[in-house]
C-alpha cells in the first residue's frame, strides 16, 4: 500500500502536466494540418470538422492507445482532397509536413521559454510547474514531430513520400485499406521496439545537441 502511495504521490503529478501538454501538441498538430490544407483550396477540412482547436475531434482511438502503451502515438489524419489544389503534388506535400513543422516550431518557443526561466533571477524550483510543462512541451513536440515524418501509413511522412514519388498519389492518400496495412506494420515495430530504438537514438541526440547550446 506504501510503494502505490509514493507511486501516487511522485507519478500523478507529472501525468496531471503530461496529459493535457500531449492533447496540445496533438490538436496544435493536427489543427495546422487543417489549417493549411484550407489555405490551399480545400474546404473538407471545415466540411469535416478539422478545422478546430477541440482535442477531441483530432484523437484517434488506436493512435491514442499506442501512445499509452508505446509512448508514441497519432491523431486522426485530417482528410484532404486532393483534387482541390491547384498544384496537387506540392501542396499535398505541404499539407502532409505541415503538422510536424508545427510541432517543431512549437518546440522552438517553448525551449526559448525554458531558456528564460533558467535564466532568470529565482531558481528553477520557483516555477517548477511552469518547468515542468514546457519540458514536456519540448519533448512531446519533438517525438511527434519526428515519429510523423516516418512514411509508414497512417503517418504524415508516408503521404508526402507517396506525393513525391507515385504516379497517382491519390490511389493511395487516405485509403483505408492502405492506412489499416500501414497501422499493423506500425504497431509491430512498435511492439517490437524497432521504431523505439531509432527514435530513441534520433532524439537523444537532439535532446542532447539542445542541452548544450
Amino acid at each position: 500500500m506504501q510503494g502505490l502511495l509514493n507511486y501516487i504521490r511522485n507519478e500523478i503529478p507529472t501525468w496531471i502536466v503530461q496529459v493535457p501538454v500531449i492533447l496540445i501538441v496533438i490538436t496544435i498538430h493536427e489543427y495546422f494540418h487543417a489549417w493549411t490544407a484550407w489555405k490551399l483550396g480545400d474546404t473538407t477540412p471545415i466540411e469535416t470538422g478539422r478545422l478546430s482547436l477541440n482535442p477531441l475531434r483530432h484523437l484517434d482511438p488506436i493512435g491514442t492507445i499506442a501512445l499509452l502503451l508505446f509512448g508514441v502515438g497519432w491523431a486522426r489524419p485530417v482528410m484532404i482532397d486532393f483534387g482541390a489544389f491547384k498544384h496537387p503534388r506540392r501542396d499535398t506535400v505541404l499539407v502532409s509536413l505541415a503538422g510536424p513543422v508545427s510541432n517543431f516550431a512549437t518546440a522552438v518557443v517553448a525551449y526559448l521559454l525554458l531558456l528564460l526561466v533558467r535564466s532568470s533571477a529565482g531558481t528553477v524550483t520557483q516555477f517548477t510547474y511552469v518547468y515542468i510543462v514546457l519540458k514536456s512541451l519540448v519533448e512531446f513536440s519533438v517525438a511527434l514531430g519526428v515519429f510523423n515524418l516516418l512514411p509508414i501509413p497512417p503517418l504524415d511522412g508516408s503521404k508526402a513520400f507517396f506525393a513525391l514519388f507515385f504516379k497517382r498519389p491519390e490511389r493511395f492518400l487516405y485509403d483505408r485499406a492502405v492506412d489499416l496495412y500501414g497501422t499493423i506494420i506500425l504497431l509491430a515495430l512498435l511492439w517490437f521496439n524497432v521504431i523505439g530504438g531509432v527514435m530513441s537514438k534520433v532524439l537523444g541526440f537532439i535532446f542532447d545537441t539542445l542541452l548544450k547550446l
